[in-house]
């Protein structure tokens, strides 16, 4: 009998072995699958030995700390990449940015002040103009662009969020249906975590895990994932505001971290906040300007009209296409004569300097934006740096090591090799005690 029962432990050792194999195995082949957490074999010795769990090594801490840091980073990443953006759009300090065409559009005004009769000089400051108008009209062109580009990016993101999550209440299902300590629920389990962290990613929320295993997604205490269910979102646009709703009742959803909040927060604060800035240079040129030309008199000595017409960088245009409109003097004409007087172009020129002028608007506007380009990339780069270490952390528990589990294999093969040998010998017992004693008449 206790030859039998050696066979029935090898046996199970063999069966053990092969298991650990298995594993190591497959540890090897998922080392570059993303979420893939290393699994390890517990086993327990008594009459033979079996394998009692496949370990998930996977901490549950390490896991929430990386979404609510990863909802976070997204979030500041298209902060930092949407002013980048907008920097793209107001080229400063370079020959082809705004500045340098204020500068050569007051230049322009001090020509015709030391000549009012050079017809070219006239004809060169409403060329600087137009070319004035047309910048701050692409500016705003392209500021209008990037705000579309990105509501087209929310709803892709929305999209995408709603997949994640019906892809997670799908996996609660299958996890709550599966056995606990076998690799099949250890990939289900792999799946969600990477599906959760890609929707923390995108929308933020907050995970919990209940005492059945399933998990729960809610953004701002409103359900977005339970247990076997999962509500949808949908991207709304009125009145000239953007938000994310909740497709069930319309109403708003609660998104305050995510690649979405940073989205939102483009949308409807930081692009429309810059443009105002910019509609500011616009309104003070438009202002400004006029305001010198109602004070002087053109080459025919009539009163000085309005030089640009809009306020806002996306409306303001040239009226004048004369360039003898130009108000460059000062002195009311004599007797039906107009003045030669230059001093109003020159007056025109310093406009230039003015406090709260066109330039000085424009150039606080520059050193803002450069100052909330560099915070915004200086916080991610931290974030990001926090992120990585956390990441190191989870990689330490989670990551596969080909070295670890090659050696593990070999220790397994070895285990398993021994296992066969205790069989092999068992075998030969046998046959000696059947096959070679108790024979009579040899």
């Amino acid at each position: 009998m206790a030859t039998f029962s050696g066979i029935s432990t090898a046996l199970s050792s063999l069966q053990a072995q092969r298991v650990a194999m298995d594993v190591a195995g497959q540890n090897i082949a998922n080392v570059s699958t993303p979420g893939y957490s290393r699994q390890r074999v517990n086993m327990t010795a008594g009459i033979g030995v079996d394998v009692s769990s496949i370990e998930r090594l996977h901490s549950g801490i390490l896991g929430d700390r990386a979404r609510t840091e990863g909802a976070r980073l997204g979030d500041l990443t298209v902060t930092s990449a949407v002013l980048n953006q907008i920097e793209q759009v107001l080229p400063e300090p370079s020959t082809s940015g705004l500045q340098a065409k204020l500068d050569a559009f007051w230049s322009g005004f001090a020509d015709i002040s030391r000549d009012t009769s050079n017809a070219a000089a006239r004809i060169q400051v409403i060329a600087q103009a137009n070319v004035l108008t047309d910048t701050l009209n692409d500016a705003a062109q392209q500021l209008t662009n990037i705000s579309a580009s990105h509501t087209k990016n929310l709803t892709n993101l929305v999209t995408s969020a709603n997949s994640y999550a019906k892809q997670i209440a799908e996996l609660n299902i299958s996890i709550s249906q599966t056995p606990e300590g076998t690799t099949a629920i250890n990939a289900l389990m792999d799946q969600r975590s990477y599906a959760a962290s890609q929707l923390a990613e995108a929308v933020g929320g907050t995970y919990l895990i209940d005492s059945s295993n399933n998990m729960s997604v809610s953004l701002g205490g409103a359900t977005f994932v339970g247990p076997a269910n999962h509500s949808t979102l949908q991207v709304a646009t009125a009145g000239g505001t953007t938000s994310v709703q909740w497709s069930r009742n319309d109403s708003t959803a609660a998104i305050s971290s995510g690649n979405a909040n940073g989205y939102l927060t483009a949308i409807s604060t930081t692009i429309p906040a810059w443009m105002t800035s910019l509609d500011a240079v616009a309104s003070a040129l438009t202002t400004t300007v006029n305001n010198a030309q109602a004070a002087g008199f053109d080459s025919a000595g009539t009163a000085g009209t309005d030089l640009f017409t809009g306020t806002k960088a996306s409306t303001i245009s040239v009226a004048l296409t004369d360039g003898t409109k130009i108000a460059a003097s000062s002195v009311a004409p004599v007797l039906g004569v107009a003045s030669l007087n230059g001093s109003n172009a020159d007056a025109m020129s310093a406009l230039g300097r003015s406090a709260n002028g066109a330039d000085e608007l424009y150039q606080n506007l520059v050193v803002s934006l450069g100052f909330a380009t560099q915070g915004a990339q200086q916080t991610s780069e931290t974030v990001q740096a926090f992120m990585a270490s956390i990441t190191s952390q989870i990689d330490s528990q989670s990551a596969v090591n080909i070295d670890e589990e090659m050696a593990n294999l070999l220790t397994y093969q070895r285990g398993y090799e021994a296992a066969a040998r205790v069989l092999t010998a068992i075998d030969d017992a046998l046959d000696t005690l059947i096959n070679r004693t108790g024979l009579v008449g040899r």
